[in-house]
């Protein structure tokens, strides 16, 4: 599959401290980097691990470095696949 494919998904991304982002895919840059639109960071609390803190950013420049893992919505991604030539 094709990366272009994913802009304009819903996607989950996962960073190297812990962090996980919520948005949609707007750009990606020759360089991997991705740049996500109405995005939501989900954290954990510093001083209580079972408590999480979730705000709104809006639009994040994610480096490519930092991701560990990129997640798609299954419906998202059952559509994509519906429409990938062979």
């Amino acid at each position: 599959m094709k990366v272009e494919k994913l802009i304009g998904a819903n996607l989950r991304v996962k960073v190297d401290d812990g962090r996980v982002l919520d948005g949609v895919l707007s750009v990606i840059d020759p360089f991997g980097n991705l740049l996500l639109a109405n995005v939501y960071e989900t954290s954990v609390d510093k001083l209580n691990e079972s408590l999480f803190h979730t705000r709104e950013l809006g639009l994040v420049s994610v480096p490519r470095n930092v991701i560990k893992t990129l997640m798609v919505d299954k419906k998202q991604y059952g559509r994509i696949g519906e429409n990938q030539v062979s």
